[in-house]
């Protein structure tokens, strides 16, 4: 019977529908042999949440794999694709005309542009491994550079010099008609001025396993040196193009899973057809969405597009990051800074279900990828993050220690529990650096004009004699005084919370209300302005 053949728990997520899969893929391995997981990182940029995705979600399969098949070793791979030639200087690195000069060159051989690695590629994956530290998670790196040059590479190799001719009927349809003439598996590396990406493949000898060339490609602000030569394809003196290189890994390293971009799924499907060509089985695929910015553009590395983990941290838990990074991949998502507090708050929801469930639902709640052992496991108040941020705004202020009179005098269990109130702690100083980052600097009084001020004026005048009315009683008091004022009452709410907040959207403002107090509302409503019950 397959490891899989248990029966899927009611609600399981993608995590173990994926596990099942790859356990019924090497149920038929020797015991001992351990089932490949892999993932890719190209070091020609820095490093952003779209890349901790890139390894945690296969770390979550691979985690949901052990408990289906405890008996089976596993690995994750993160594969460095450091043998890529530069094809354009990011625009987050510093001395970009000098790193320019390099064009061309793979980034291991490329001087690091910040002045600390050996290399380009070195300060790249140095900057991975420290931002994957946070998440806890287990994984091997292999760099392309070291594999290709201590020969792991060469026998593989030695098959595609050998079917040359079939690969090039693979992917020569798929391109352009200009560039199918020109087109090899191989990338010699020039002897003569160190580039890759300018060498032209002009004969093949797989017998000698070699293949003549000469470097003369334009690439970019990149020219060739006119180099011409035989050269060796094995121990690193060349490299395969993409997608003869991603079949060159999975045959190579025998990788029975991977996951990638949807932009990826054509690449894929002709690298499967490579690693049969070559008599291998292709690896399960997973495509997932892009990580769009705020404008929906992808995420990239190469203009700088994204959030860093440091970044998160100061306005969010790793928890949250984590929770973010295992919802549905095949739904894209917007990854900004300024969606994170809605982020956090769908975090704490999942958690106060989780804390709620039994055994079984919490297995197969995404928190079972999440939660670490230190992590805080429940979180019993009903405020949210947003209502917090919302409070630090209204109050103006930078000392926790009064958020917090504000916080306990709307909860006063918030105490009680530990977990809950060393979270609300933390998301208390989040909430400051966010407010100091991005609300502080940006934000307007509102001055209401003459009839605005009449519509406040009632307000003020319902909080002041009804201090210890209940949030749903406020809102009801709201909508009234909207419907006497507007076509639409509705219309009243972003009056109301330009006043209070400086911005036109905001929290239910009965529950916000009392968070913050009627007093407390009573006199940001009296500040906006001083003609009142007239």
């Amino acid at each position: 019977m397959s490891p899989s053949d248990r029966s899927p728990t009611p609600g399981e997520q993608w995590p173990h529908e994926e596990a099942r899969k790859l356990a019924d893929r090497v149920a038929s391995y020797e015991p001992d042999r351990p089932a490949i997981i892999e993932s890719g990182f190209g070091p020609s940029g820095l490093p952003h949440l779209g890349t901790m995705g890139e390894v945690l979600r296969p770390s979550y399969v691979r985690h949901a794999f052990a408990l289906i098949n405890p008996s089976r070793p596993s690995r994750l791979i993160v594969f460095i694709d450091d043998m890529d030639g530069l094809r354009k200087v990011p625009e987050s690195v510093p001395h970009r005309e000098a790193t320019a000069a390099y064009l061309g060159r793979p980034v291991s051989r490329i001087p690091d542009p910040f002045g600390c690695c050996q290399s380009f590629s070195e300060h790249m994956i140095g900057m991975l491994i420290d931002f994957l530290k946070p998440v806890a998670v287990s994984y091997e790196l292999m760099r392309s550079s070291q594999t290709y040059a201590t020969g792991v590479f060469d026998p593989t190799l030695r098959l595609i010099l050998e079917k040359h001719r079939e690969i090039i009927d693979i992917i020569t349809p798929t391109l352009r008609k200009e560039n199918r003439g020109q087109w090899s598996p191989f990338m010699p590396i020039c002897p003569s001025c160190g580039q890759v990406n300018s060498t032209l493949v002009t004969a093949y000898h797989p017998e000698r396993g070699t293949v003549e060339f000469s470097c003369q490609r334009s690439f970019g602000g990149a020219h060739g040196c006119g180099f011409r030569g035989e050269q060796s394809v094995l121990g690193g003196k060349a490299k395969v193009q993409w997608k003869v290189d991603w079949a060159l890994r999975w045959f190579a390293l025998k990788v029975d899973y991977e996951l990638y971009g949807k932009d990826l799924i054509d690449s894929a499907n002709l690298s499967g057809r490579i690693v049969r060509l070559l008599g291998g089985n292709p690896p399960l695929g997973f495509a997932y969405e892009m990580f769009l910015d705020e404008e929906g553009h992808k995420v990239s590395k190469s203009i700088g597009r994204g959030v860093t983990v440091d970044q998160w941290l100061r306005y969010a838990p790793i928890e949250v990051l984590k929770y973010f990074l295992v919802l549905n991949p095949r739904r894209a998502r917007k990854l900004f800074i300024e969606a994170i507090p809605q982020y956090v708050d769908d975090y704490l929801g999942e958690l106060r279900a989780w804390a709620a469930s039994d055994e079984q639902q919490r297995r197969a709640s995404n928190l079972e990828f999440v939660l670490q052992p230190d992590s805080i496991r429940s979180f019993k108040s009903d405020l949210t993050y947003g209502l917090i941020m919302n409070l630090v705004s209204a109050l103006g202020t930078s000392n926790p220690e009064l958020i917090w009179n504000y916080l306990t005098h709307y909860d006063p269990a918030i105490t009680e529990d530990q977990d809950t109130r060393t979270l609300a702690d933390r998301l208390v100083q989040c909430a400051l650096n966010f407010y100091h980052d991005f609300i502080e600097p940006t934000k307007q009084r509102y001055q209401p004009t003459r009839e605005e001020q009449a519509q406040i004026a009632e307000l003020v005048s319902f909080l002041t004699h009804n201090p210890e009315a209940p949030a749903e009683q406020i809102e009801k008091e709201i909508y009234e005084i909207g419907r006497r004022h507007y076509d639409k009452p509705g219309k009243i709410f972003p009056l109301l919370y330009k006043v209070l907040l400086g911005q036109k959207q905001g929290p239910r403002l009965g529950v916000f209300i009392k968070l913050a107090t009627p007093q407390r509302i009573v006199m940001l409503l009296e500040q906006s302005g001083r003609v009142f019950g007239a």
